[in-house]
């Protein structure tokens, strides 16, 4: 078994979250050659809407922009009803507006999908409470930097909700 596929077995295997996260990341810079399937596969068994849209941007390297449309409309009806359930969204908002994911997706392929979802996108984070925004991102490799003190950031949030 090569390392690609070892990695894909890992990831389709584990429990842990961050673990699968990280196996995910790498996977969409190698794209192994049967990444379609695993890509797909991927996307279906995550909830968290920055690793869908991380198997999204390998499936994408494979599939044809129909087939990415109609993930990418699940992807925009789960993201309408997110402040229903987190309207303070940051952690996920943050993660698909970096470099790593939409803007990644808007550069490498015109489709449509991408642009109504990062409308929504936009939408949503701008309607967000300043103290939730700018706190951190991601570069290209999709790695967490971070642009505000965690213990700021706490302190700032806090003083909001208290009012």
């Amino acid at each position: 078994m090569d390392d690609k596929s070892s990695k894909m077995e890992t990831y389709l295997n584990t429990k842990d979250i961050a673990k699968r996260n990280t196996l995910l990341k790498q996977l969409v810079f190698d794209l192994p050659e049967d990444g379609k399937d695993f890509f797909l596969k991927a996307y279906k068994k995550e909830r968290y809407l920055d690793m869908r849209l991380t198997a999204i941007r390998g499936y994408a390297a494979f599939a044809s922009e129909e087939e990415v449309t109609l993930l990418m409309k699940k992807m925009l009806e789960i993201l309408q009803k997110r402040p229903e359930s987190t309207p303070y969204n940051y952690q996920e908002y943050e993660i698909l507006r970096s470099a790593f994911l939409i803007p990644y997706l808007l550069d490498n392929y015109s489709y449509n999908c991408f642009h109504n979802f990062n409308e929504q996108l936009k939408k949503q984070y701008d309607a967000m409470p300043e103290v939730f925004k700018g706190i951190f991102t991601c570069d290209a490799k999709g790695e967490h930097i971070q642009l505000i003190p965690p213990a700021v950031v706490q302190k700032n949030i806090e003083h909001f909700l208290r009012g």
